[in-house]
């Protein structure tokens, strides 16, 4: 590596492998979701910790405040993030293996250029263990995985991000053992998910040959090698578009959008299979119109003129004591202390159980909860289908 910066990031690559002009279009942009991303990173930061420090305990950070990202934000660390990091732990130290955390991997050889690098999240070398896969075993086990803390839900299998890991692990470790099944794993604890999946040898071949020519043109586009044309270089999907910087100006994009309404106009009523049509696409366009609501307000307060729109100032933020210590004492001087507090508030079920642990089923007989409600949601869900047929109309009484 010659220290120039990679470009073609493994966890990005879920937009510059469907997008090869998207790296080229956001060169030099700010990032839109650096406070999000600086969250990530510090709870990626407490995972290291953790694992790298097994006899200390994480509850040393809890109410600490630690700063991430440029610009630099603070989070005061909380029990729900301390708990989302300790699950992570605990499934990744029950595999057996030699592990390294925030793994460097080299990934020119695997992309087929210059100055490539992405660091995984950990990396466990087993190379005693086997993997069956279509009833046939691997012996030898690469395992990379890979922590998320937030809601959007990812899955292991074909996962870029994941599969680019995994070759470049396979290119480094691979000449110093014999490993033929390599696990990509998820760990999504703030909604519950959790995926893996095994790919051979053979797998990750293929995948590096196919990835080499697309990872070249992005590469040669961004660096003025390749001209960049946008009708050939730029294409819009949900899941390429989703966190690229760019999202709220591309002419791909806009014209994905619109181009989806054209099955539901041409159609002369709002039928069944138009309404499915039209809810595969809320959550898409629903995120569209935010982003082009965003880069609107951004070129406001940036000077341009949003024709038929002005920038006004809203409603103050709430009021808050500044030393709440000083403010204390002075409300004491003039109001009852019955007044100058308010009354206790018993804690919920869920910070209960959190506080008690096991000692908390007693009082199970005093929680209530409302059921759960219908949703509609795609069929690949994992969910089990609720048919309408299942339910009983209310029977009507004869007076």
């Amino acid at each position: 590596m010659t220290g120039s910066h990679s470009i073609l990031a493994p966890s990005d690559s879920a937009r510059w492998l469907r997008c090869v002009g998207a790296i080229h279009m956001s060169r030099g942009l700010p990032n839109l979701d650096a406070e999000y991303n600086a969250s990530g990173t510090c709870s990626h930061w407490l995972l290291e910790w953790a694992l790298n420090n097994p006899a200390l305990d994480l509850d040393t950070w809890l109410g600490k405040e630690l700063k991430f990202g440029t610009p630099e934000y603070t989070f005061k660390i909380d029990e729900e993030r301390l708990d989302r990091v300790r699950q992570t732990v605990t499934q990744i130290n029950r595999e057996p293996g030699e592990m390294l955390t925030e793994h460097r991997l080299n990934t020119t050889p695997v992309l087929g250029v210059p100055d490539q690098e992405g660091h995984s999240d950990i990396i466990k070398l087993y190379p005693e263990g086997g993997v069956v896969k279509d009833e046939k075993l691997l012996k030898g086990v690469i395992t990379v995985h890979d922590f998320k803390d937030g809601y959007l839900l990812v899955n292991a299998k074909d996962n870029t991000q994941g599969m680019i890991y995994l070759c470049a692990a396979l290119m480094e470790f691979g000449l110093v053992g014999d490993y033929n099944a390599f696990r990509f794993c998820i760990h999504q604890p703030k909604i519950n998910h959790y995926d893996e999946w095994t790919y051979t040898r053979a797998e990750l071949e293929a995948f590096m040959a196919a990835v080499r020519p697309v990872a070249k043109i992005a590469y040669d586009i961004y660096h003025g090698v390749r001209e960049f044309d946008p009708e050939q270089h730029l294409n819009a999907g949900e899941e390429q578009c989703f966190w690229c910087p760019v999202r709220g100006r591309c002419p791909a994009r806009a014209k994905r959008i619109i181009s989806m309404f054209t099955p539901i106009v041409q159609r002369h009523e709002l039928d069944d299979k138009t309404l499915s049509l039209i809810h595969g696409m809320i959550a898409e366009v629903r995120q569209a119109l935010s982003d082009y609501e965003t880069e609107a307000h951004r070129r406001a307060l940036m000077g341009a003129t949003i024709d038929g729109f002005k920038l006004v100032y809203g409603n103050k933020g709430k009021r808050e004591w500044s030393n709440e210590a000083a403010a204390r004492a002075q409300l004491e001087l003039v109001l009852p202390s019955e007044k100058v507090f308010k009354p206790a508030e018993i804690i919920s079920p869920t910070e209960a159980e959190k506080l008690l642990k096991k000692s908390y089923e007693p009082l199970a007989a005093y929680v209530t909860q409302a059921p759960a409600q219908l949703r509609l949601v795609p069929i690949d869900h994992k969910g089990e289908a609720v048919s309408p047929l299942k339910f009983e109309p209310v029977k009507e009484s004869l007076v």
